[in-house]
């Protein structure tokens, strides 16, 4: 047994940046299921977006965001985003982050799909995520007030009628199992790609942390919403390795295997569209061409701009015989963002006292039904600097009864409840590699009522995943296959199509009255 003030479960940007603003004033243990350096946020390439140009302004980023967010967005949180989009990037830069500069040294901006004007920056060319993550890495590791617990899972946190009172490990190195006392966590493991076989995010996204957080009483939502990158590198021998959208907002076209482009057409936006537009249409593009992938075509920018503001992308196609600079890219759509997720109020909050989340984990509703590029590491930075900021005021008043912070994310959904711990034989019990697949085939890209249906038959009865696990990959596949089962349920529950979630039998958006319906998964403490 152990104590702490403070716990932080995840080392992305948002766990990384809460504990290190947070250790100013109290100890904190920095928790993660793998190393400092496993993360999303190591892997983003694209880059961070903020109201930075004098061009730019908080009433424009906020309309780009709402636009993208296709009539969902919560337009308080959208506020706050992009009011707190500079602090927050000068919060980074104060942590050491380096961001790419212009000759007159001011941050380079570039342009992404769906923003009206360059304002995204961007670090070592395609490499923000990583000069993120290095940068905050190395803050927290020298912090005196932070204890790092690296190959460390969160099995289950601990709570009674008051709210968090500690949460329950287990150490892989030695192999035993912990609880840490605490009133105050903040959840921030980041999304859940794994579920998809298809997917840009590392082998640790598996989607734990909203399950350890359901587990606790907190409510989810938007959990329909699985945003698809458009372009992910589409090769046999290869990863699907992301290829950013930055690459078209300089100028890269979209074409398909006949090499005519299709964006034209779709949207006025183009190759810029949302990404929902895109990943969509090349979709649709590769049913009606009966084939696996389309093409990027880079060949219309420069050559020394393609290697040296795409280094990563650029060394990496090589690498598989694709000389961007005159080859084009076959690419194909990829799980890439869990839009919905942990309920939290505007500062984190959850409505279990003493339970925070913050990052990929959370729903702020910021991102509505649909995330706008490069908001992702913004949300996560904003929210971030706000948990950390009512950390200290919350733990003089953090023993109020449960419910003492208000939520109004709209009517609560139906209850939905599963088998607590025990592990049961089925036959039609899926194994890792089954339920990745079937979760792509069945509740990927384009859905529909039976293909849905069938997800959630396969699924039956999906067991919470243990506190004392045999093993980590163990723990994974029961948080995959519940949330996996929450997923599919929510997109049974919302007939239309909106946003990132498309409903081939639904095609059209309900109507705007239908628009502010939100739906909470909302249970009693297991």
């Amino acid at each position: 047994m152990k104590e702490s003030p403070l716990v932080v479960v995840g080392s992305g940007l948002a766990g990384l940046l809460v504990a290190r603003l947070a250790a100013e004033y109290q100890p904190v243990r920095l928790i993660t299921k793998n190393t400092l350096y496993d993360s999303n946020t190591w892997y983003s390439q694209g880059g961070i977006a903020a109201v930075w140009s004098e061009q730019d302004s908080v009433e424009l980023h906020s309309h780009d965001t709402v636009i993208a967010g296709d009539g969902l967005c919560d337009l308080q949180a959208v506020n706050v985003l992009s009011n707190q989009s500079r602090t927050a990037i000068e919060q980074l830069m104060l942590l050491g982050v380096q961001f790419d500069k212009d000759a007159a040294q001011q941050p380079r901006l570039g342009l992404e799909g769906a923003h009206s004007i360059h304002r995204i920056l961007h670090a070592g060319g395609d490499a923000t995520g990583a000069e993120i993550q290095r940068a905050l890495v190395e803050s927290v590791s020298e912090h005196p007030n932070i204890e790092i617990l690296e190959h460390t899972l969160a099995t289950k946190i601990q709570t009674n009628e008051l709210g968090v009172t500690g949460v329950q490990c287990y150490h892989f190195n030695t192999q035993s199992s912990t609880i840490i006392q605490s009133r105050q966590m903040v959840i921030a493991t980041g999304g859940a790609g794994q579920l998809f076989c298809h997917t840009s995010n590392p082998k640790g996204a598996t989607g734990d942390g909203v399950i350890l957080a359901y587990q606790a009483g907190a409510e989810l939502t938007d959990l329909e919403f699985y945003q698809f990158h458009p372009t992910a590198l589409d090769l046999p021998s290869a990863p699907k390795f992301l290829i950013s959208e930055a690459l078209r907002g300089e100028g890269a076209v979209l074409m398909n295997q006949a090499g005519v482009p299709f964006m034209e057409a779709i949207h006025p936006q183009k190759d810029l569209a949302p990404r929902n537009v895109v990943s969509q249409a090349i979709a649709h593009e590769m049913s009606h061409q009966e084939e696996k992938n389309v093409y990027l075509d880079c060949t219309s920018i420069a050559a020394d701009q393609l290697t040296k503001r795409f280094p990563t992308i650029f060394k990496n196609c090589l690498k598989y015989g694709i000389d961007i600079r005159k080859d084009w890219i076959p690419v194909t759509p990829v799980a890439h963002y869990m839009i919905g997720g942990v309920v939290t109020d505007l500062y984190g909050r959850t409505n279990v006292p003493g339970l925070y989340a913050c990052g990929e984990v959370a729903r702020t509703g910021v991102h509505g039904a649909n995330r706008l590029a490069s908001n992702s590491l913004l949300e996560a930075s904003v929210f971030s600097i706000r948990v950390s900021q009512v950390l200290k005021k919350d733990l003089k008043t953090i023993f109020f009864s449960r419910g003492h912070w208000p939520i109004s994310h709209g009517p609560i959904g139906q209850e939905m409840t599963f088998p607590k711990n025990k592990r049961t034989v089925q036959q039609n019990e899926l194994t890792v590699f089954d339920f990745r697949k079937r979760m792509w085939q069945l509740v990927g890209l384009i859905r529909n009522e039976q293909s849905l249906l069938e997800m959630n038959r396969l699924l039956g009865a999906p067991c919470l995943p243990s506190a004392l696990p045999s093993s980590k990959e163990e723990f994974e596949l029961e948080s995959m296959k519940v949330l996996g089962k929450l997923i599919t349920e929510s997109a049974l529950e919302r007939k239309e199509s909106r946003g990132a979630h498309f409903r081939e039998d639904f095609p059209n958006a309900l109507t705007h009255q239908m628009n502010s319906i939100k739906k909470r998964i909302d249970h009693p403490v297991f």
